[in-house]
């Protein structure tokens, strides 16, 4: 099982996120995540950080650790812009860039007030923003592939091209992310974990790709998840969870991270 760690990126200034990144870097924690928000109400904070921005301020203070957002939501920016931040941290970090992605809620899910302000309307069906999700990827497949078309010859292509983790909340999004990214993350606690994760898994064996598949769950920061204590990691791994996301929300802890080494080191 391998641990990473996520932070929520508006309750605390620039110094206590960059110890919190150095920290993990050194505990050995596999990803450090922030997320995609655009008002820190959204996450009960003060304010909220640009992911791209910040995070490629951590890359710059991190030589191990893979850093990314988790998650984007695509709807925040257009799809060739959000190609273009992906691929310059994939360069900036050496490669350690993760992208994590997201559909986004409708117009009367509880996270739209963020978007709506600045006039950006969600689509309103499940069906159509995944749409969207999906037409990113199209994007993305060919603004990076090797034999793109000439017209985005001097766009930034990046090398390698970073691993997608489609976080879900639903069988239907669990599906398109087993059959076109690297893996797929949902909630511990949701009511469909199970389901979602199952049917992921199943969509990448039956899409015929040979990569490996990141199957993952994230949680409140919890040391009995590290220590092996907590009974839900069995019952994880035989549903084929290999990740497990660690999620500091109401405070970051930098002495709790570096106390990490000792399981994960």
């Amino acid at each position: 099982m391998k641990f990473d760690i996520q932070v929520n990126p508006g309750i605390k200034p620039w110094n206590v996120i960059a110890e919190a990144a150095r920290a993990a870097d050194d505990a050995g924690f596999r990803t450090f995540w922030t997320m995609d928000h655009l008002r820190g109400a959204t996450m009960q904070a003060p304010t909220m950080p640009e992911c791209f921005t910040q995070l490629g301020a951590i890359a710059a203070i991190t030589s191990r650790i893979n850093i990314g957002p988790l998650v984007v939501n695509v709807g925040n920016r257009n799809a060739g812009l959000l190609a273009n931040a992906s691929a310059t941290l994939q360069e900036v970090s050496n490669g350690r860039h993760i992208l994590g992605l997201g559909a986004g809620g409708g117009p009367n899910n509880a996270f739209a007030i963020e978007r709506t302000t600045l006039g950006m309307v969600p689509p309103a069906t499940m069906r159509e923003r995944h749409a969207v999700l999906s037409a990113a990827l199209d994007q993305f497949d060919a603004m990076w592939s090797p034999q793109r078309d000439s017209k985005f010859d001097t766009y930034p292509l990046p090398d390698p091209r970073p691993e997608i983790v489609i976080g879900v909340n639903s069988a239907s999004l669990a599906m398109l992310a087993g059959e076109r990214a690297n893996g797929v993350n949902i909630r511990a606690t949701s009511e469909v974990c199970d389901v979602a994760l199952t049917t992921a898994i199943e969509a990448h064996k039956n899409s015929g790709r040979t990569d490996s598949f990141h199957v993952s769950v994230w949680d409140f920061f919890s040391e009995d998840l590290l220590s092996g204590k907590d009974p839900r990691l069995d019952h994880w791994v035989d549903i084929g969870v290999n990740t497990i996301i660690l999620l500091m929300f109401n405070d970051i802890d930098v002495q709790a991270i570096a106390r990490c080494e000792k399981w994960l080191r």
